[in-house]
């Protein structure tokens, strides 16, 4: 390579890296806020529990408990502030840009990895959990070094591969129940692939066993936990919904805002996959086995999430299986590679841009409401430390971790894995004798006091955040 070939690859270095910090840049706005959805502010009750609480909450719920103690130590780094935890998403996003822009470039060339941070900057499901406190940032951004280390390594095994693909692969299986799920299916893709090939067969064999053995293994104490888990309830989700609703939801989660879903933003993605597709295919591109393969594992996955949730109980959801994005954004990058026509290559990536800024904007609009600002005011100003707070709904306690010295009853809910502290579960009106101030109500505007209190009520507040317009009433006379 010559000085001007050296310079050429060292400035298309100093581009993918330019881009992938300008859309850390751009999303670090959206991590500076207290707002928190109840999944989210369920993470900020959890990390403020000992390590040894969150595994015993974890082994009740559905998720593992990996995420919570990475978070928790971010959430202590940083002051015990909520941006602690939204920085920790934050962070892994950053890593998975690293893994386009350095890894990735280096295997499969620059326009490939240029296409996948552009596209990756206005994906839906990366701007609804690029800043959130949950671990699908997190499991993202693994996951995407988990397929890349096993892509290596079927190509050509070598020790220096091996052993970072085995903690990565350790990693995946903790961050969350579809995620492990995801690299099982990964691993039994590389295991047919590798006996496939008759290139160094004997040693991938005898490696790869080995190491989804000891994967297994390091699984092992988790495993107790994950059976029983699949019997529990998936957030959001009841009894009454088909597959249809499972369906929709998974698109709405790819390609549209979760939180102010749109057809016509779906369709765009839907458009860009499409002509993609044409040219990956018309074009014969050398990818086109591994992108049949990635919709083939998302199908697969999709559908034994809805098969157990129609059959059994409700336990999958779009946001669950966010880890195969990456595969669906790798699927448009190779397609586009073909694409020789410099302005059709950028009027599909202009057209990515619009969908994505219109999904911003939804996550600006939602995490600059200043409806959990205004409640904060209220409580600070109004709830003194003898009174306590009744919650009406599940939903409406997750109000309790912006006030958490503040006493609390949820109604008529009681489980083993319910992080908020100092709450207790109302059952009887009796309870509430035995506070010395104020007794308030939070529920949800379309309801009021009479659906399960028999006393005097008077309405001293309301405000709006996100989906919900709230209701406070103080009660009296119990």
């Amino acid at each position: 390579m010559d000085k001007k070939e050296k310079n050429t690859e060292k400035n298309k270095d100093i581009l993918l890296i330019v881009s992938a910090v300008a859309v850390l840049l751009l999303w670090l706005p959206l991590s500076v806020t207290k707002n928190l959805a109840y999944d989210q502010a369920y993470s900020l009750a959890m990390v403020r529990h000992s390590f040894g609480e969150i595994i015993t909450l974890c082994s009740h719920d559905v998720h593992s408990p990996l995420y919570y103690f990475i978070a928790k130590i971010f959430y202590h780094l940083f002051l015990n502030r909520i941006f602690g935890l939204k920085v920790c998403s934050l962070v892994f996003m950053a890593f998975y840009f690293w893994i386009l822009a350095v890894p990735v470039k280096k295997e499969f060339g620059f326009k490939i990895s240029l296409s996948m941070i552009v596209l990756s900057a206005f994906f839906p499901t990366y701007l609804t959990h690029n800043t959130e406190p949950r671990m699908y940032a997190m499991s993202i951004a693994v996951f995407t070094l988990t397929l890349f280390l096993a892509y290596k390594l079927v190509k050509e095994f070598k020790i220096s591969t091996a052993i970072p693909f085995f903690f990565a692969s350790v990693f995946s299986t903790y961050i969350h129940t579809y995620t492990m799920l995801a690299t099982v299916m990964l691993y039994i893709i590389m295991m047919v692939v590798i006996f496939a090939d008759k290139n160094d067969r004997k040693r991938k064999i005898i490696w790869f066993f080995s190491n989804a053995l000891a994967v297994s293994i390091a699984y092992l104490p988790w495993l107790f936990s994950l059976v029983s888990q699949f019997g529990k309830k998936a957030e959001g989700a009841n009894d009454e919904y088909d597959a249809a609703f499972f369906i929709k939801d998974t698109v709405y989660e790819f390609f549209s805002s979760i939180m102010y879903p749109k057809k016509w933003q779906a369709a765009i993605w839907f458009f860009i996959i499409l002509v993609s597709l044409v040219f990956l295919f018309t074009q014969k591109s050398r990818y086109i086995k591994i992108v049949a393969g990635s919709v083939i594992v998302l199908g697969i996955l999709c559908s034994v999430g809805i098969i157990l949730s129609i059959k059994n109980s409700p336990c999958y959801m779009g946001r669950y299986v966010s880890c195969m994005a990456p595969l669906v954004i790798f699927a448009v990058a190779a397609g586009l590679e073909n694409i020789q026509s410099k302005w059709i290559y950028t009027a599909i990536l202009v057209l990515s841009l619009l969908a994505g800024i219109l999904v911003y904007r939804d996550r600006i609009r939602y995490e600059f409401e200043n409806g959990i600002d205004e409640y904060i005011e209220f409580a600070n100003e109004n709830i003194k430390e003898d009174d306590a707070i009744l919650y009406a709904d599940l939903h409406n306690d997750m109000l309790s971790v912006y006030y958490p010295d503040a006493y609390s009853f949820i109604y008529g809910h009681k489980d083993d894995f319910n992080p908020y502290d100092n709450d207790e579960t109302f059952t009887d009106i009796e309870q509430l004798k035995k506070i010395k101030g104020d007794v308030y109500l939070i529920c949800f505007d379309n309801k009021n006091p009479d659906w399960f209190l028999t006393c005097d009520y008077v309405k001293t507040y309301g405000f709006h955040f996100l989906y919900y317009d709230f209701s406070i009433y103080r009660i009296y006379n119990f």
